[in-house]
């Protein structure tokens, strides 16, 4: 089996059970016999919610770059969260499913390390981040999805808007509270709080559009119950 992802997941999904051999997009490809677009795998298979292949975890990290940010992060002395509040601003709906850390960072109680796993940082929260001393800020040192993913392994615990990263840490089978918007997407389905696509996620939705305030209320006690 051959996988054609982005460049930025090729390393991570090289170690993938039953992949022969992962290309990055747009390089040349080698000769096979059929192709199946990764999104049309469930229809080709004829899953349904029963069917749902999800196992606890199906993603591993590398344990060499784990102890590199083991050794970034310094010693632990307090839970560790890893925190993702915006995805690609370009991706249709993005400012529905994203918000700003500065309208979070009041709601995170303190007693907890907080590390950002956003690759990329808009101006404004990098501001945010530089002002408040409980935050791990490793925008630089992430250079490609296997590196978010040994990030993710250092972590008690991920908090995600949907995003990519919701997705990486759940494969991981790491402990994965993904915050949804009041019309969230399809992949979540409807009037759930857990995930048949990952055992160890926990959704948090908005009950009316555009109200993420109660989601981190939510969130803020949630917290300090799973960690008291």
């Amino acid at each position: 089996m051959i996988l054609e992802v982005p460049q930025p997941l090729v390393a991570l999904l090289a170690q993938l059970s039953g992949v022969s051999r992962v290309i990055a997009r747009g390089d040349a490809l080698p000769h096979f016999d059929y192709q199946c677009p990764l999104m049309s795998l469930p229809l080709a298979f004829k899953t349904d919610l029963d069917s749902i292949p999800s196992c606890a975890e199906y993603l591993r990290s590398d344990p060499a770059k784990v102890s590199i940010w083991q050794e970034r992060l310094g010693r632990k002395t307090m839970p560790r969260i890893g925190l993702i509040w915006n995805g690609n601003p370009i991706a249709p709906h993005d400012r529905k499913r994203s918000f700003w850390l500065a309208d979070w960072i009041h709601h995170l109680p303190c007693g907890f390390q907080y590390v950002s796993l956003q690759p990329q940082l808009r101006p404004a929260d990098a501001i945010t981040l530089e002002k408040n001393p409980r935050f791990f800020n490793a925008a630089r040192m992430i250079q490609d999805f296997s590196d978010t993913a040994a990030l993710c392994e250092c972590m008690d615990l991920v908090i995600s808007v949907c995003t990519s990263v919701a997705h990486l840490s759940g494969a991981l089978g790491k402990e994965t509270w993904i915050l949804l918007c009041f019309a969230a997407d399809w992949r979540w389905l409807l009037d759930r709080t857990d995930s048949p696509w990952y055992p160890s996620a926990r959704l948090y939705r908005q009950p009316a559009r555009g109200d993420w305030t109660c989601v981190f209320q939510r969130v803020e006690h949630a917290l300090q119950e799973r960690f008291s």
